[in-house]
Formats: structure tokens, C-alpha cells, sequence
């Protein structure tokens, strides 16, 4: 292949724009492409740096301008560090150093606010517990809190402005080529095809065999530009970042061949999943050893996920039973006033690994017209409900002795609802209308869930309503943060008293 040829290749890539494609400048100086990792990482350092340097700006400025005073930076500095330690961290945790929302300064701005609130009230909580709060004063505390928070948003607004600018230029544009032309290409290009433009530009597509005449001219809009040869011609013209074989994960040796000839390419390699992918969700790939394999499904709560829920449930929980001890006693009182029979209605139900659990509650029906089961759903105005069943039932205070199991270790404050075991959805057995069901099992059931608060709390009727509800839980376990059980247990209370679906 001659220059005019790969000239030509070149100006056959589909229309987009032609820095993206080439990375240069008007005066031909290539552009050096941007890590969005190399981004995240120097954007972690930096709020790492700002806490620091706001303390020694509010020392500066309050206890050295204004108080007069000679007291040394040390105290202010070892606080300063461990703050902007537990802001990074916080930052980390809650999500906010993934690439695509750096830019997006209200939702920064809030997740800082939020993070940057925790590590002061974290600060104070240490200072009180070690007894060394006078030893700083409030007005460089004051100071440094607005100092620290002004100079991340600052930071923001510079790095949002920074990445559109980089965007518009195609420096975080990743141009893409694959190699191969069958069915797994157009699965692997019609993905591709749902990320932005200026996020993955799709230059062109090379078929490794070479005794095959070439049938079509495109896949999904993507021009076919040659066999693997003239791939190699075309990475000495164009800017290519990565190069992905996109074959069925049979052709062993085809694979093999190809990565060895593709290997003088001065970009990334990569093998196509596609085919797997659409069939299982693979998440990576992690090695025993030598031995690779592909992640499908992780643990969810592990880690220090496992112990920040651990905290949640046992602490909340137990300042929640102590300070609803003495309603709960009056709310027993009253159940035995209304009706003959016990206090408290024990309910087998599924728990964490589908194992059974015993879930306490208020009675709130007739004693001999309590469904042990499950089997039989409450419905608006159910005949069996007592006076004083139906108040608690409309303001969720039969659940209230959960609390209990939270202490116990076999629920969480949240989670997905505990269902009983031959609970039904429509006419069928829940976890024979919903395929992933049981899979809402890997982790504890909780007293309040992402489903609750999202309009489907009460009665589920229809196969419908219970693919939604299972369908929340999953993305509450895919999603788990100490901040989204914060939001929920708020959403909680406004759900309760908006009484919507309560029966």
C-alpha cells in the first residue's frame, strides 16, 4: 500500500471532526491525549492540598492578623492533615472523583458541601474525645471551614472549564480501530456508538483475513478499510490509541496471531468481550496467581463498606431503640387495651443469603386472623385490622420493634424489605413472578429501602410492581453508600407521614 492509498483510507474515516481524528493543531504539532485517570489523580492531590493550605491562609490571616498572636502552625497543622486525609477519602467514597461528573459543578458542589461537613463534625468529635478543643481557636476554625470549601469550588470551576476545553479539542477523545468484520464487530460497534462523540471516535474497521473478499464496505457506519497489513500502513497516518480484536473467543489462535503481529503498534491492545458481555455482566478481569479470570458479580458490602454498615446498623440502631423505648412501651399498652392476644406478631421471613429470620412487629390485626404465612396480602380497609392496627399500620409504627432484629445482627436500618416466605405477587409466588428475586438477598433486609421511598411501598398486586421493587433493590445494592442510606432514612420520614399506600 502506497501513501496516496493510506492518504485515501484516511479521508474515508466517517465525518467527524479532524483534530479528534489526528490530535493536531492547525500548525501540525501533534496534541499529547489526556489520561482521564492522570486527571482524577492530580485533582485528588490537589484537594488534598487545599485543606492545608486554607488552614495556613486562616492562621495568616485571623491568628496572626487579627489576634496578634505568636502561636506556633504546628497544632493547626497536624489537624489540617488529618482533615484533608478524611476529605479525600470522603470525596473518594461518595463517588465523586469518577471522570464524567468532575465537570458537573452543582453536583460537586453538593457532595462537597456534604463531605466536607462530615470531616469537620469527624474534626470536632476528635478534638472533644481528646480533650484539646480550646487548645484552637473558633474564629481560625470558621475561617479555614469557609476557606477549604471556596477553594474546592474554585478548583471545580476551573477543572469543569479545563475539560470542556480539552473535550473541544479531542484531547480526551480515545480513537478506537477494530480488527475484524463479523457479527461481534457490529455488537462491539453499536456499544461504542452509545458513548459521547467526544469521548470515543471509531476510525475504522480492518478484517484479518485475507482470503476472504471483502463483502461489504461498512458496519453500522463504520467504513471496512483493509486487512491487518493495511492497518499497519494506517497507524504510521493517523493518531491511533487503541486498537480492539473484536473475534469469537474460539479462534484461539487467530487471537494469538494477531496480537503478535499487532504488537509493533505504539498503542492499546484489547480483546473484545461482546459476545460474553451480552450473554453475562463482566465487570474485569482479576488474577489468582497466573491465572486470570473474568469479574462477573462482587460481594457487595465488603471491605470497609462491610464495616461502615456494621456502624450504621448497630450505633443509629441502638440510639433509635433507646429513644423510641418509652413509645414503644405506650403503643403495647394501648395493643392490649384494643384486643385480647399478644403484644408483639413474629413472622418468619427471607434474610440475608435467603436464610429465615424471625421479624418482630406490632400486632395490629385480630388474635386468630393473623396470617403467619404471609400468604394472604393486607388490603385498603382489611376487615382483620384493629382499631389501633390500623393507626400504626398508617404510620409504619407496627414496625418499630425491627429494631430489635437491627441490634440482633439480622436486619438493617436499610435495605430491601423482609418478605414472608410464601409472599405472593399477583397470583404467582414472588420469587417465581421475578426471575432475579433472590438476588436482593445479598445483603440484610432492612426496616426502610430504596423501594419504599420510591412510591411502591404497601401492597404489590401485580407482577409489574414487584419486577419494580425488585428492580430498586438491586440498584440499591449496586449503588450502597453511607450517603444514600442517610437520603433514604430522610426520604423515610417524608414517605411516612405523606401515608401514600399505607394499609
Amino acid at each position: 500500500m502506497n501513501g496516496r492509498d493510506v492518504s485515501e483510507m484516511v479521508r474515508a474515516v466517517p465525518d467527524i471532526a479532524p483534530e479528534i481524528v489526528s490530535k493536531t493543531t492547525s500548525s501540525g504539532r501533534y496534541m499529547r491525549p489526556i489520561s482521564p485517570e492522570i486527571v482524577t489523580g492530580v485533582t485528588k492531590l490537589i484537594d488534598f492540598l487545599i485543606v492545608p493550605i486554607a488552614a495556613y491562609a486562616a492562621y495568616e490571616f485571623y491568628i496572626i492578623g487579627i489576634l496578634k498572636l505568636t502561636d506556633p502552625f504546628n497544632a493547626y497543622a497536624l489537624a489540617s492533615l488529618i482533615g484533608a486525609a478524611a476529605f479525600v477519602t470522603g470525596l473518594n467514597r461518595a463517588r465523586a472523583y469518577e471522570f464524567g461528573r468532575l465537570s458537573s459543578l452543582g453536583w460537586q458542589a453538593t457532595r462537597g458541601f456534604l463531605v466536607w461537613g462530615g470531616t469537620a463534625s469527624l474534626l470536632l468529635a476528635l478534638a472533644f474525645i481528646t480533650k484539646i478543643s480550646s487548645d484552637f481557636s473558633r474564629g481560625w476554625a470558621i475561617a479555614w471551614s469557609l476557606g477549604a470549601y471556596g477553594l474546592f469550588l474554585v478548583v471545580r470551576v476551573i477543572l469543569g472549564l479545563t475539560i470542556r476545553r480539552w473535550t473541544e479539542a479531542g484531547r480526551l477523545v480515545r480513537n478506537i480501530v477494530i480488527v475484524g468484520a463479523d457479527e461481534a464487530t457490529r455488537q462491539l460497534v453499536v456499544k461504542l456508538r452509545c458513548l459521547p462523540a467526544t469521548a470515543v471516535a471509531v476510525l475504522g474497521i480492518f478484517d484479518d483475513r485475507l482470503d476472504r473478499e471483502r463483502t461489504q464496505n461498512d458496519i453500522e457506519g463504520v467504513p471496512v478499510l483493509g486487512n491487518v497489513d493495511d492497518l499497519l500502513a494506517y497507524s504510521r497516518e493517523a493518531i491511533i490509541d487503541e486498537v480492539i480484536i473484536a473475534l469469537p473467543l474460539t479462534a484461539e489462535q487467530r487471537v494469538k496471531t494477531l496480537f503478535a503481529k499487532l504488537g509493533q503498534i505504539p498503542a492499546d491492545l484489547r480483546l473484545s468481550m461482546a459476545p460474553l458481555a451480552g450473554a453475562i455482566p463482566i465487570r474485569g478481569v482479576i488474577f489468582h496467581g497466573d491465572a486470570p479470570v473474568l469479574r462477573v458479580t462482587d460481594r457487595p458490602l465488603q471491605h470497609w463498606n462491610a464495616l461502615t454498615k456494621w456502624f450504621e446498623d448497630k450505633v443509629i440502631g441502638a440510639i433509635l431503640l433507646i429513644l423510641f423505648a418509652p413509645f414503644m412501651l405506650l403503643i403495647a399498652i394501648l395493643i392490649k387495651l384494643d384486643s385480647r392476644g399478644p403484644v408483639l406478631f413474629i413472622q418468619d421471613r427471607y434474610g440475608f443469603n435467603n436464610k429465615i429470620i424471625r421479624v418482630l412487629k406490632f400486632r395490629t390485626m385480630r388474635t386468630g386472623e393473623c396470617d403467619a404465612s404471609g400468604a394472604v396480602r393486607t388490603v385498603r380497609d382489611d376487615p382483620r385490622l384493629t382499631g389501633i392496627g390500623r393507626i400504626l399500620r398508617r404510620f409504619s409504627l407496627d414496625e418499630l420493634p425491627q429494631l430489635l432484629n437491627v441490634v440482633a445482627g439480622h436486619m438493617s436500618l436499610v435495605g430491601p424489605r423482609p418478605h414472608a416466605l410464601t409472599m405472593r405477587a399477583g397470583s404467582q409466588l414472588y420469587h417465581e413472578a421475578v426471575h432475579e428475586y433472590l438476588h436482593r438477598h445479598r445483603v440484610k433486609p432492612g426496616m426502610t429501602g430504596w423501594s419504599q421511598v420510591n412510591g411502591l411501598r404497601g401492597e404489590i398486586d401485580t407482577v409489574e410492581k414487584a419486577g419494580a421493587r425488585v428492580r430498586f433493590d438491586l440498584q440499591y445494592i449496586e449503588d450502597w453508600s453511607i450517603w444514600l442510606d442517610i437520603r433514604i432514612l430522610l426520604m423515610t420520614c417524608y414517605v411516612i407521614f405523606a401515608k401514600e399506600n399505607a394499609y
